[in-house]
């Protein structure tokens, strides 16, 4: 039997299932059954695999039982779901203030079949809620899971608009954990020294955007003098001192002081 990777959506976990007779391809959404309850996963493809699972803190020995490829009924169904999860929210909340503990209720999941319900909250440190816990398990009568977010997540649940005017990618259409993004995206794409302003999201962290065009921008500049080197221009020789990647040019400064902007396809 051939076995494939699935990531559930609920929490991120990866979990390994025989794949069956199934008609799967990767990205296809799936139900499956493990640790006694049922949820939605995302099927990986090899890379995404391998890159979910080289990490040092990863448990591959996570099985799962697949059910079938989602249909037009269990979306309805999982949209229900959702609506239901969020009626669970301004509960969970007074509970907490109950507690007197220092997180905010942001999101909830309940899982497909109705058995595990699931709070995301924020906070500033670690949270002991082994007492909440309790009290949310006899309240909503289901096995209750807490996760503590960061704060793309956090912007995530909440939503809102980027400064490009649109929803938060976030939000719309990026699914299951948010890839890292580095300062050295930012500085390949000649943003770095822009300061923060230009490259952080609402979130407080660098814009997860950094990532579309990273790339283009690396295979560009591959082809690009690079900043430092001497090249001949129709004024002379000079030295790079900037690349303009939009416009494939470079600028240029010349022995007399003189700035010129190059056509890299000229060159």
């Amino acid at each position: 039997m051939t076995d494939i990777y699935i990531k559930a959506r609920s929490d991120g976990k990866i979990y390994k299932s025989e794949k069956g007779n199934l008609d799967l391809l990767a990205g296809n959404f799936v139900l499956f059954e493990a640790d006694q309850h049922q949820e939605i996963a995302k099927v990986l493809s090899a890379d995404e695999t391998k890159a979910e699972t080289s990490g040092p803190n990863t448990a591959l020995e996570n099985q799962a039982v697949l059910i079938r490829r989602l249909n037009d009924k269990d979306q309805e169904i999982d949209r229900e779901r959702l609506k239901e999860a969020q009626t669970c929210l301004d509960r969970c909340q007074e509970i907490v203030k109950k507690h007197d503990l220092p997180m905010e209720i942001i999101d909830a999941d309940l899982s497909f079949d109705e058995k595990k319900l699931t709070f995301y909250f924020s906070a500033p440190g670690r949270i002991d809620f082994r007492s909440l816990v309790s009290e949310l398990a006899s309240t909503f009568q289901k096995l209750i899971r807490l996760q503590q977010v960061g704060a793309r997540d956090r912007a995530r649940c909440a939503g809102g608009i980027g400064r490009c005017g649109r929803d938060f990618c976030c939000k719309s259409f990026l699914k299951g954990e948010l890839e890292c993004v580095s300062t050295d995206m930012a500085y390949e794409q000649n943003l770095g020294q822009m300061g923060p302003n230009r490259t952080t999201g609402a979130c407080g962290k660098l814009m997860c955007c950094l990532k579309y065009e990273l790339e283009y921008y690396k295979e560009i500049k591959k082809k690009m003098p690079a900043v430092g080197t001497e090249i001949k221009t129709e004024k002379g020789k000079g030295t790079v001192v900037s690349q303009s990647v939009l416009k494939n040019q470079v600028t240029v400064e010349l022995s007399d002081k003189i700035y010129l902007e190059v056509d890299c396809q000229k060159l």
